[in-house]
């Protein structure tokens, strides 16, 4: 078979657009379509029988090998608007190495590299930084690799561009928080990592849009000064507000403990309880369900996931949907903001804090495009 013209192909060599990502355990490794074709979509299967620990470390081994012949590999390759081809590559790095500080300048290191390697290769411009590459205490938010770009005698003049795409999911958190059926007649929220750069900015737009809103927040230290902000380092208080947002992950024996109450507590859904705790949305990544059971009265839900609208817009053409543990026709929205960026040919970075008022923004220009939040199920 030939393919004809009609066919509108892009150049082979084409690519407008990198999204740089890592590994992220064994698990990860197996949603590859080399090894498993059907396990390319959908939740990472975990190791139910494997610590964290032996998976990251036995990870952290197979990638030392690796790295012996390369720095990075290639993923999906998708177009955008019919004009644009935009790339998922990852560099060899594993949870290991963003958890241990000493080989945070190794990862800065690798994450400029593959930008030289690319813009060499393909002439690209435009970089998105994925997940924890990202990482606050890795980079700032993409801010010293911003920095890092414009100070490298070979890449500061070639207007290379950074960005994390965190505006699209602040903007999704929000938009998803506000949807919910009963918002309007929501007392007050439980929030954890609100603290982060995300929930930092999604706090201050509730408390801009809706006054009243109370917002207690598990975390030690204080970065909200608001009067309808509180600051507890008691996570048992998530028991006490009817809905809960979670944007840092915990260990999964601190929401045992937390939940420790409720655990039959009532034997049928409707039952009334003492307790006001009724639906979790999570927006880490990657998303580890807490153990519920025995506790029919709460929901928890991932958040912060786009519908890419396929059957009614050209926006996505592709594999921009594989091996990142979701399923077919959806797509993160730190990596859907970067290639909004890269369509609306933005000429400035976005790293660093969010700012709120772009949030609405990005967000009117993803409808536009088709997406949208993937809906809660329904209880």
């Amino acid at each position: 078979y030939r393919k004809t013209d009609t066919d509108c192909l892009l150049p082979a060599n084409q690519q407008d657009f990198v999204f740089i990502g890592h590994n992220a355990g064994l698990a990860h490794f197996m949603t590859c379509p080399e090894w498993n074709v059907y396990a390319a979509y959908g939740p990472f299967r975990t190791f139910k029988y494997l610590p964290y620990q032996v998976e990251f470390m036995s990870c952290a081994a197979v990638a030392a090998v690796i790295r012996l012949f390369m720095s990075a590999y290639t993923c999906s390759r998708y177009m955008i608007n019919d004009k644009l081809i935009g790339r998922v590559i990852c560099i060899c790095r594993t949870p290991i190495d963003y958890i241990n500080p000493k080989r945070y300048s190794t990862v800065n290191k690798d994450i400029v590299k593959l930008i030289r390697s690319q813009y060499d290769a393909h002439g690209t411009k435009c970089f998105g930084l994925g997940n924890l590459n990202k990482m606050k205490q890795l980079n700032d938010g993409g801010q010293l690799i911003s920095d890092m770009v414009k100070a490298d005698p070979y890449l500061n003049d070639k207007n290379i561009k950074v960005w994390t795409g965190d505006t699209m999911t602040a903007a999704s958190v929000y938009h998803q928080i506000i949807d919910l059926p009963d918002f309007d007649s929501l007392e007050s929220i439980f929030f954890i990592g609100a603290n982060g750069k995300i929930g930092n900015a999604v706090c201050k737009h509730l408390l801009t849009t809706k006054p009243n809103l109370k917002i207690r927040i598990y975390s030690l230290s204080h970065t909200l000064d608001h009067p309808n902000v509180s600051y507890t380092s008691d996570l048992a208080e998530l028991l006490n507000h009817k809905v809960v947002i979670i944007g840092k992950q915990l260990a999964p024996r601190k929401y045992n403990k937390a939940l420790a109450p409720t655990r039959g507590a009532a034997s049928k859904k409707g039952e009334l309880t003492p307790y006001k705790c009724r639906l979790i949305l999570d927006y880490t990544v990657p998303y580890t369900p807490i153990d519920l059971r025995g506790i029919p009265n709460i929901q928890h839900h991932q958040i912060a996931v786009l519908e890419t609208s396929h059957n009614e817009s050209n926006f996505l053409k592709g594999h921009y949907d594989v091996g990142f543990g979701l399923e077919q026709h959806e797509i993160y929205p730190c990596h859907a903001g970067c290639i909004i960026n890269t369509v609306i040919g933005r000429e400035t970075d976005e790293v660093g804090e969010i700012c709120v008022d772009d949030m609405m923004k990005m967000w009117k220009r993803g409808k536009e495009l088709g997406l949208r939040n993937k809906p809660l199920p329904k209880a």
